[in-house]
């Protein structure tokens, strides 16, 4: 597999698509654990393919690729169509080595008058002979031994003669590299470790740091025979949770952790990288002291994870009376009225018979008033 460079050449995987898929495809249907990630084309669309699985052969396929991955295509919707491969290649020339693999999805292409042919060009020059491709088996074409760019032009273009639009099934895009020395070990070990608490990080594959134009994102490499890597740029990458040991990464000057919800305390292993000037903790949510090998290192430019204060507001709440209505006692058909107002309480041993009958009198109206506003309460 994958032969066809130079043996003294590594291949560093810059995309690798199945065109026509409708999810991720790897192990258990690539036996290599290859990643197919699904993709389409530009003013194209997916063809679902009447071949079985079970029936596809990909023997014809150097490069072997799994019969789920070419089960699908995508194809064109005339002969005056072509389909342009994106290859995600830098902006600057680079070896490339790329494959290409194409497999009938519909037995009818096959049969007369029908006819489907196509070239593969590269920057408007043809760059192989008429592919058609077979239904259920695989051809694949390579496209090696030239340099290339976001700018060089890979086209699929239908033959004079088919009157059936291009199709393809899948294509990998590899940048080719001289074998030598890989990053330094002792990185390696701490890039592990990182990717191992942060599921956020496996992603990223392969050396971090060769070819230069393919080094991961969030790492920055020395350009030395062996590479180290001397800063950690992971600001604002959703990392949670503890942060692990990676003190074997000894050549760091600058790590960036900014912008994440790392928690627990500032571990100590951060004061021993014998190179580091720049440390950015900030907007996390750690606990704890700095470690004093940190807050006395007066190299070290330090940004210590910020508590932010707490929010105080000056508000004036004016006073506030609340009326307090006394809720009428319970529903009761048997209520004992109140007694009759006791007359002798009006009247006196020195006073006159018209004064006490007015005021015997005027206590009958009294207790009447107030038992008849009784009644209204409780039976409203």
């Amino acid at each position: 597999m994958y032969t066809r460079g130079a043996s003294d050449y590594a291949l560093f995987r810059q995309k690798r698509l199945a065109l026509g898929a409708q999810q991720l495809i790897r192990y258990p249907e690539d036996s290599y654990d290859r990643r197919w990630v699904p993709g389409y084309g530009l003013f194209a669309y997916q063809a679902e393919g009447e071949a079985r699985i079970s029936k596809m052969d990909v023997s014809g396929a150097e490069d072997n690729p799994p019969a789920a991955v070419v089960q699908n295509a995508t194809t064109g919707n005339n002969t005056s169509e072509y389909f342009e491969l994106y290859t995600y290649l830098p902006d600057f020339p680079v070896q490339v080595y790329i494959t290409t693999f194409f497999s009938e999805v519909h037995p009818a292409a096959l049969t007369s008058p029908n006819k489907r042919s196509f070239e593969i060009y590269v920057d408007e020059q043809p760059y192989s002979k008429p592919i058609v491709p077979p239904f259920e088996s695989v051809i694949e074409v390579a496209i090696t031994n030239i340099t290339a760019s976001s700018k060089t032009s890979i086209t699929l273009r239908p033959t004079a003669d088919s009157t059936l639009p291009f199709l393809i099934n899948a294509f990998e895009v590899y940048l080719l590299s001289k074998v030598g020395p890989a990053t330094d070990t002792r990185d390696m070990e701490g890039l592990a470790v990182l990717q191992v608490q942060f599921e956020v990080l496996i992603i990223w594959s392969g050396d971090p740091c060769l070819p230069l134009s393919s080094s991961w994102e969030w790492v920055q490499c020395s350009t030395g025979t062996i590479p180290r890597i001397i800063a950690l740029n992971l600001s604002s990458f959703d990392l949670v949770g503890p942060l692990p040991d990676f003190s074997s990464m000894d050549a760091l000057v600058t790590i960036d952790l900014q912008d994440n919800s790392l928690n627990g305390r500032i571990p100590d292993f951060l004061g021993s990288f014998p190179n580091l000037k720049r440390l950015d903790l900030s907007n996390n949510r750690f606990n704890g002291t700095i470690p004093t090998s940190l807050s006395k290192n007066k190299k070290l430019e330090l940004t210590p994870p910020q508590t932010p204060p707490p929010t105080t507001t000056e508000t004036t709440t004016p006073p506030t009376t609340t009326a307090t209505t006394t809720p009428p006692p319970p529903y009761n058909n048997h209520r004992t009225p109140p007694p009759a107002a006791d007359v002798s309480q009006f009247g006196s041993g020195s006073g006159s018979t018209d004064d006490s009958k007015n005021n015997a009198l005027l206590s009958i109206l009294v207790a009447a008033t107030i038992q008849a506003l009784l009644l209204i309460t409780y039976f409203p």
